[in-house]
């Protein structure tokens, strides 16, 4: 439930963006220093957001408390939830200051990565869990072991999150719809303006950083040693990553509408959650159900 409230969590982070309600609640953490919202929908949008935040931050809260009274044995589940609930604070002490720095690109970029990342420490602290517990498809069949693959998985997710990250700066710039056409700028075959610049440069690691992740996923998925789950999520990344091209090109072509601008960060989002997940999956050994302490992984 928290590696899907973190990604409703940033979903809805991307519809702040896209509808410019970012200032919706111009004060922290009430709305124009009420609990509920006036009835103007940016600022609904806004508190929604944050609603979500905290809801997913107090699921954390109690899911550390339930791991450090019950499981305390299982070292790596311990240290990521305790680590996720930690990063969850500082993300929403971030986005305080977002607001109340009226929306600096920097600030706003620091927020999403650290979500972001935080997304990668809670499906890691899922699947140590799963593992150690013994529950789920990760226990049932034979895990991948493949350090070539397994580094490749991790540049995979490496460029993901960069082009992610790039394409929100380049629309916290002001550059996320200064190019009309697609897959160039439109005109001359070089960016004439700084801003479009910064636009093709995310279309460019973008490209990159989808081009590894189908490649990771390919080799993950052609493994001999391939388990029902790695080759089910290698499967969705290629998917994800075929709908994401789409999409990234329906924005000039809708004329940036904003449900193609918030659809494309949710399908970054999902892309880069894949990587994490074929990363895991392909650096997993064998354990005895029944043993204890933590997953081990591949050197």
């Amino acid at each position: 439930m928290v590696v899907i409230g973190i990604v409703l969590q940033i979903t809805v982070g991307g519809i702040v963006r896209v509808t410019g309600s970012g200032l919706g609640c111009p004060d922290w953490p009430l709305c124009y220093g009420r609990l509920i919202p006036p009835p103007d929908l940016k600022a609904w949008i806004e508190w929604t957001h944050r609603t979500i935040g905290s809801l997913v931050g107090i699921a954390l809260l109690a899911t550390t408390v339930l791991v450090w009274a019950r499981h305390r044995h299982e070292k790596g589940v311990l240290w990521l939830t305790t680590a996720a609930l930690g990063v969850i604070v500082v993300v929403g002490g971030i986005g305080a200051t977002v607001v109340l720095s009226e929306l600096h690109p920097a600030l706003r970029t620091l927020h999403l990565g650290l979500a972001e990342s935080n997304l990668a420490i809670a499906i890691g602290a899922l699947a140590l869990a799963t593992r150690a517990f013994g529950a789920g498809s990760l226990m049932k069949t034979a895990p991948a072991n493949d350090a070539a693959v397994r580094r490749l998985t991790w540049i995979a997710g490496g460029a993901t999150l960069v082009a992610l990250l790039s394409g929100s700066y380049a629309v916290w710039q002001g550059a996320g719809a200064v190019c009309a056409s697609w897959p160039l700028c439109g005109g001359p075959l070089l960016p004439q303006s700084e801003l479009a610049w910064v636009h093709m440069t995310h279309r460019v690691l973008a490209g990159v950083g989808s081009l590894i992740l189908l490649l990771a996923a390919h080799r993950a998925y052609r493994l001999p040693s391939s388990s029902v789950a790695l080759r089910r999520v290698a499967l969705a990344a290629m998917a994800i990553v075929v709908a994401q091209i789409i999409v990234g090109a329906a924005n000039p072509w809708t004329t940036f509408e904003e449900w193609a601008r918030a659809l494309h960060l949710t399908l970054g989002t999902l892309m880069w959650a894949t990587a994490v997940l074929l990363a895991i999956l392909t650096g997993l050994r064998s354990v005895d159900p029944a043993a204890k302490g933590w997953l081990k992984t591949g050197g």
